[in-house]
């Protein structure tokens, strides 16, 4: 295969995260956008929490330009032949990796309901637990009304190279990410 850089955008609990295990299982080198907020939210002693994690991305955005994430975690990945980043969120960040050669951005969503169910079974400590908080940060996530420096899952998911509707198992998924690789090949 040749080198490929697989960027992810969608939702919460979309289904970008068992796209990355299973490309991970296939050989790509994995990294995220949010692991460059944690890094920071360690630095600087804060919690792990999605609200401190969406305001923290949000200042290294505004400080930094709008595309720092995107950046930090090209350095990372660009050597690596095969290489999945994930959780993609602002425009900025897509039009940065865009320019980027062997980059594929893809793209994944499902109903709120069924995302809302999967986010309760996974228990992360970071994710909302009552539904109306679960729509207050999902609503955020897809636009946070800050313009370029913001998150933008809808505009991202826009400009995706393939775009995937999981809203069934995962077998389903994983066929469709298998056929995916194969269009990139």
């Amino acid at each position: 295969m040749k080198k490929m850089i697989i960027g992810l955008t969608g939702p919460m609990a979309a289904g970008h995260g068992v796209i990355a295990e299973y490309l991970k299982k296939k050989g790509f080198y994995y990294s995220s956008t949010s692991d460059r907020i944690r890094e920071e939210c360690q630095r600087q002693g804060l919690e792990i929490t999605r609200e401190n994690l969406q305001k923290l991305g949000d200042k290294l955005r505004f400080r930094f330009g709008p595309d720092i994430l995107a950046k930090r975690t090209w350095k990372k990945v660009q050597k690596y032949p095969l290489s999945v980043i994930d959780s993609i969120r602002s425009l900025a960040e897509v039009e940065f990796l865009k320019t980027k050669p062997n980059f594929y951005l893809f793209g994944v969503t499902a109903s709120k309901k069924i995302r809302y169910q999967r986010l309760k079974a996974r228990n992360r400590e970071s994710d909302p637990i009552t539904w109306k908080k679960f729509l207050m940060v999902d609503k955020k996530d897809f636009k946070s009304g800050q313009g370029k420096f913001g998150r933008n899952i809808t505009a991202c998911l826009k400009r995706t190279d393939l775009l995937l509707y999981n809203n069934k198992e995962v077998k389903d998924l994983e066929e469709k990410i298998e056929g995916w690789l194969l269009i990139f090949k």
